[in-house]
């Protein structure tokens, strides 16, 4: 513990050159900066450049200047540190690149959309605003239903909530209707706001709401072995399986029958066209969580590298066999889910359960490890406030600080998947010290 003080009052600081890889000149006036942090500085006339007050930690170092390709190395600091030179590329488009699609001006809808989807719908989120529009580039593709973007340069957010300007780069966004998928990368420097005593108070109050059970702050508290407390606020740690419902028929199937049952009176209609307008409101998957007590050696363990811990879920368990009858919403009765051959998606169930609704009692007294059942199905209420965690492919790794090393091999579902930028905070950021 006392370790861990010292290195996160500890702070060092990074130098470096930035060049144009064509003749090697010094690149001046290139923006440096310590991705997710208010570290950021500019190279000279001799593209030097230098960043104090680096706190301890696995970090991103980004090197933006218009016209040319952002560049991005992975970096650890224990001490100070000296980069290898830099060069950077100057940006251009091969023929064989160029697609044909729909720009879109910046006062369209598909603005309106991007910006929903990249600040969030919370509270935090509705109060962003962004500065430049000017700098995003919308692209729509009517036959995938997709919309794309990317930025010339930083795009400015104010976040009055939080109290930040953001200057993010965003180097791809996605969203896409027919694949149900909305994904993007991008990069992004912290600047505080002014403000009086009043609004840097509140703003104080405010990050540390988007801080308390955010999941930053659940990967701190499993190294800290702060879950699953008996009789405490905090977070309640479980695994989640869920599988596809083998007795509910595919979508496609389903509207087919109501569309042709829709055409007509007779009753011998109406009555099929009442089970299938029951079958479309059946759940798609099953899901059951196991109540066994899990610790933090069960979800984190040490890897090779320095502080550095690889994130572990129970992926061979299929806990629906444990249970096997399942009590689930639309469907009556308890049925028999017992499946060996089935396919199956273990997570972890997470929520913060500080301050649960008190209507949510009697559900979490119910997942609170309860010996005399296996695991049970969460109900709708629960699930509202409830995040789910899993593994893409490969491994998942975070540091001692909290922070994801490797984010793209991470699914976020439910409430943690609705956060956006509208409730980021810088990753060093700790809520028992004043940094305003």
């Amino acid at each position: 513990m006392l370790l861990c003080s010292n290195l996160a009052v500890a702070q060092f600081k990074i130098t470096g050159k930035v060049l144009n890889i064509v003749g090697n000149k010094p690149l001046e006036r290139a923006t440096v900066f310590v991705n997710k942090t208010d570290n950021a500085t500019q190279t000279d006339h001799e593209g030097r450049f230098t960043i104090h007050n680096v706190k301890p930690g696995n970090y991103e170092i980004i090197v933006s200047v218009v016209g040319f390709k952002t560049y991005q190395v992975p970096i650890n600091i224990q001490s100070d540190v000296k980069l290898p030179t830099i060069a950077l590329e100057e940006k251009t488009i091969s023929l064989d690149e160029v697609k044909i699609t729909k720009a879109i001006k910046p006062d369209s809808k598909y603005l309106e959309m991007f910006k929903r989807e990249i600040l969030g719908s919370s509270k935090f989120g509705k109060q962003c605003k962004i500065i430049n529009p000017k700098v995003i580039q919308l692209n729509f593709e009517k036959e995938e239903n997709k919309l794309t973007a990317y930025t010339n340069g930083f795009m400015i957010i104010e976040n009055k909530a939080l109290g930040y300007r953001l200057k993010y780069i965003v180097e791809d966004f996605e969203r896409n209707e027919k694949k149900e998928l909305i994904s993007y990368i991008g990069y992004v420097l912290f600047e505080n706001m002014q403000g009086n005593e009043k609004q840097r108070l509140q703003w104080k109050e405010n990050r540390v709401e988007a801080y308390t059970g955010s999941v930053q702050h659940f990967f701190r508290s499993v190294l800290g072995g702060n879950i699953n407390r008996e009789n405490e606020g905090g977070f309640l740690v479980a695994t989640n399986t869920r599988m596809r419902n083998r007795f509910r028929f595919s979508d496609t199937l389903i509207k087919e029958k109501i569309r042709f049952f829709s055409k007509s009176s007779n009753q011998t209609y109406k009555d099929s066209l009442f089970f299938w307008s029951n079958m479309l409101g059946l759940p798609k998957y099953i899901e059951v969580i196991d109540t066994t007590k899990l610790r933090s050696k069960h979800i984190a363990a040490l890897t090779d590298q320095n502080r550095l811990y690889a994130l572990k879920i129970n992926t061979d368990t299929n806990y629906i066999n444990n249970w096997g009858y399942v009590t689930v919403p639309g469907m009556k009765g308890r049925t028999n889910f017992r499946c060996d051959t089935c396919q199956f998606i273990n997570s972890l169930y997470i929520t913060y359960i500080k301050g649960r609704p008190k209507d949510l009692e009697k559900s979490y007294k119910s997942i609170s490890f309860n010996k005399k059942e296996e695991s049970f199905t969460p109900t709708h209420e629960m699930n509202e406030v409830a995040s789910l965690i899993s593994i893409i492919d490969g491994n998942v790794f975070f540091d001692w600080n909290g922070v994801i090393v490797n984010p793209m091999n991470l699914k976020l579902e439910r409430h943690w998947a609705n956060l956006r930028l509208g409730d980021l905070l810088p990753i060093d950021y700790l809520p028992d010290i004043d940094n305003e």
